[in-house]
């Protein structure tokens, strides 16, 4: 997402989520929400966990690439879909990964800043491309 990023908790369903995944891998997510695009309807990210690594500067890139595994076996990355390999194809490119954010309580939305001559104000954008894929359900259902 280019632009500010809003990443919000929504509790108890996000503490859950924390505490069966721990805060490392949190971490790696919200820094892969930063970074993702909204690509034909779906929200990705091209990531290495040496990137992630060095951005988070706190996980070495070993503990960042099994935070990555952790969470594709909760179900929350999956890697894209894409064409074939090629042979002329990059040997160590980074994968791309499908974010799905449902059942974790994290929601994430784009941050719109508008300037005025007296004041620089923050509001969510209303963006209507994301239409079901980072709303939460409702916790009564």
């Amino acid at each position: 997402m280019t632009g500010d990023v809003v990443i919000e908790h929504h509790h108890p369903q996000a503490g859950t989520f924390v505490r069966e995944h721990g805060p490392d891998a949190v971490a790696v997510l919200e820094d892969l929400l930063c970074r993702a695009e909204v690509v034909d309807g779906a929200l990705v990210v091209q990531a290495s966990s040496r990137d992630v690594a060095g951005r988070l500067g706190f996980l070495s890139k070993d503990s960042a690439n099994r935070r990555i595994r952790q969470l594709q076996r909760a179900g929350v990355l999956r890697v894209a879909p894409g064409p074939a390999p090629r042979f002329a194809a990059p040997r160590f490119a980074a994968p791309t990964y499908v974010v799905r954010l449902a059942g974790t309580g994290i929601a994430v939305s784009r941050l719109t800043t508008h300037r005025t001559r007296t004041a620089t104000t923050a509001t969510r954008s209303s963006v209507s491309e994301l239409p079901t894929l980072f709303t939460l359900p409702d916790a009564r259902s």
